[in-house]
């Protein structure tokens, strides 16, 4: 199918930089605004010596399904105006709302059809936007039902069990520095600190974070994230791989028995939503990143979204 794509800005709070993927203006088609991760990446998921087209491709997914759809650039990076530093989850959620009111505006758009798709921490927002503002179902990548708190545990739990297998000196010198309980603790305190501050920046060991980012995120536990999607009503695909170091895929257990949600937890899925077919360990995690962004996005993924995207239409 052939498709075009259009750079536009449009007015939220500050500009928001994005780009439209469709196939035809003549006719009223369903829609998807896409949210992106954590950091500085742009809209097509790319960043300095990380070029993933993560977003891109899902774009390009849901225009030959029909979708016209919306990537944008978060606040405060490349397109976009505000500052990065100072956003918050609800500035970051309104954000998203903006996109979904454009999108609604257009006459090729039909705005009771409206899909929100959000990666890892997008996942998050696009749960939150649920509480806001009217869409016609989501589809959660690599964070369902999770809270940001419980995915730095996770992502923590792992380096744990996975260090006493690490060999040589170099096993030895990060299992005297790393300590798992310590760790734990850290994030914690981080959590904390955004809480009793007034000021832009807590710091961490050095490490400057954004207070008012930490701080709406430390509202939310992951049980929180999972009552609003019980409680959404409308579809929802949820998958997070069981090879994803990100977000842990047994989040999902908490949706068994809620009709409307449809999850998936494949073998081998990565949180760059590709296969990994080797060795999978978080201890190594850049050099199979590097590796697998020069492959397209799983097949598997593509069609799993697809046959949903398919099944909603006849519901």
């Amino acid at each position: 199918m052939e498709f075009r794509e259009k750079n536009i800005t449009i007015q939220g709070e500050y500009p928001i930089g994005a780009t439209l993927t469709y196939a035809d203006e003549k006719k009223k088609s369903p829609a998807v605004v896409i949210i992106m991760g954590t950091g500085k990446l742009d809209r097509d998921g790319n960043g300095f010596g990380f070029h993933s087209n993560i977003y891109k491709e899902l774009a390009h997914t849901f225009a030959e399904c029909g979708y016209v759809s919306a990537r944008y650039d978060k606040r405060g990076t490349h397109g976009s105006g505000g500052s990065f530093n100072s956003a918050g989850l609800s500035d970051l959620t309104n954000d998203a709302i903006s996109f979904i009111r454009y999108l609604k505006s257009l006459p090729y758009v039909d705005e009771d059809r409206i899909i929100v798709c959000g990666h890892s921490e997008g996942a998050m927002i696009a749960t939150l936007v649920t509480e806001k503002e009217d869409t016609a179902g989501l589809v959660l990548l690599g964070g369902a039902g999770m809270c940001l708190k419980d995915a730095l545990y996770y992502q923590n739990r792992l380096v744990a069990e996975e260090l006493p297998s690490m060999k040589g000196l170099a096993g030895a010198i990060v299992r005297k520095s790393f300590d798992l309980k310590k760790q734990l603790a850290l994030i914690d305190d981080m959590f904390r600190k955004s809480k009793e501050t007034t000021k832009e920046k807590v710091y961490v060991k050095g490490a400057g974070m954004p207070a008012k980012w930490l701080r709406e995120h430390g509202a939310y536990t992951s049980e929180d994230f999972a009552k609003i999607l019980k409680s959404y009503g409308k579809p929802v695909l949820a998958i997070t791989g069981k090879a994803d170091f990100q977000a842990d895929y047994r989040r999902l257990d908490a949706f068994q028995g809620e009709k409307h949600i449809s999850c998936f937890a494949p073998d081998g899925l990565t949180h760059i939503l590709r296969v990994n077919g080797g060795d999978n360990s978080i201890l190594n995690v850049k050099k199979t990143y590097r590796r697998l962004i020069k492959e397209p996005l799983d097949t598997e993924l593509i069609r799993t979204i697809k046959d949903w995207l398919d099944e909603l239409v006849l519901r």
